[in-house]
């Protein structure tokens, strides 16, 4: 048996409506006339309902007898100050009331965006548009020699082993838990092992040549690129869920800007303000 069927089933007990109307009259006992508009406040099968299902999506069961009499209660009350409040004008220029109500209708106006689903030949025209944004890192090949800290020593011993290097000589480092070859790795993998500081250096360095020394967050390093290999272009099959994130934040951004231009058509906006 579905939930529906359940919650309809509970919905009918007799103790049910008899809590339905116990509740009905606890608000009358207020005093308020029940035929006022918007002092009418209605508790049907319908609200009932739907007091149920957020019980229900909260602790997964349905509120017994005693719980939905107690939900039904606060529903009411809820009712009754809130629109006492807004006779009193509470509403008015209170900021909070003001973002929460424009959190709101923006809600309204792109709920259709955040639940559609893009068709592939969408997201291909998102990787399409700009591939780089989408494209893996470029993979590198390199030698590091670790120098130690960055210290004015390690600098002057660091332009010492550099002539050497470049002269086809061998040059010793200090010993350290780094690799000093890495082949094929990426910008991840680098900036795991060394840092952002020296992967962003590294980037920039030609190919083919010692060079030095470059700061990581363990210290000095000379380094040689061996090989940059440029990224193989980007495949949906790779990059599905970002293109598709995306896709689906540039229609909510435009749904909620049509939105709002469609509604600021019907106001008359006037901006006074002293020169």
């Amino acid at each position: 048996m579905t939930f529906k069927d359940n919650l309809r089933r509970f919905l009918k007990e007799p103790l049910v409506h008899f809590l339905i109307a116990g509740a009905l009259v606890f608000w009358l006992m207020s005093g308020r006339p029940p035929d006022l508009g918007e002092r009418r406040i209605v508790v049907n099968e319908r609200v009932a309902g739907a007091i149920a299902q957020r019980f229900h999506d909260s602790f997964r069961r349905l509120p017994s007898q005693d719980e939905l009499d107690g939900l039904i209660r606060d529903y009411v009350q809820d009712q009754v100050y809130y629109r006492e409040a807004l006779a009193l004008g509470l509403d008015q220029n209170d900021e909070v009331v003001v973002r929460r109500m424009r959190r709101k209708m923006e809600g309204l106006a792109v709920a259709d965006a955040e639940a559609a689903t893009p068709s592939d030949k969408d997201l291909q025209a998102l990787i399409d548009k700009d591939p780089a944004r989408y494209a893996e890192d470029p993979r590198t090949t390199f030698q590091q020699v670790y120098l130690g800290a960055d210290t004015p020593e390690n600098r002057a011993q660091a332009d010492i082993k550099l002539k050497q290097l470049r002269a086809g000589q061998s040059a010793s480092g200090v010993p350290a838990p780094l690799p000093a070859r890495l082949d094929g790795a990426s910008a991840s993998e680098i900036s795991g092992m060394f840092g952002d500081e020296f992967t962003l250096s590294l980037r920039n360095q030609p190919t083919g040549q010692w060079l030095g020394p470059l700061a990581s967050g363990l210290g000095l390093h000379l380094v040689r690129v061996d090989n940059r290999a440029a990224p193989a272009p980007p495949s949906l099959a790779t990059v599905r869920q970002r293109v598709e994130n995306d896709w689906r934040a540039a229609a909510v951004a435009k749904s909620r800007d049509e939105s709002y231009a469609r509604i600021l058509k019907g106001y008359d906006v006037v901006i006074e303000l002293e020169k």
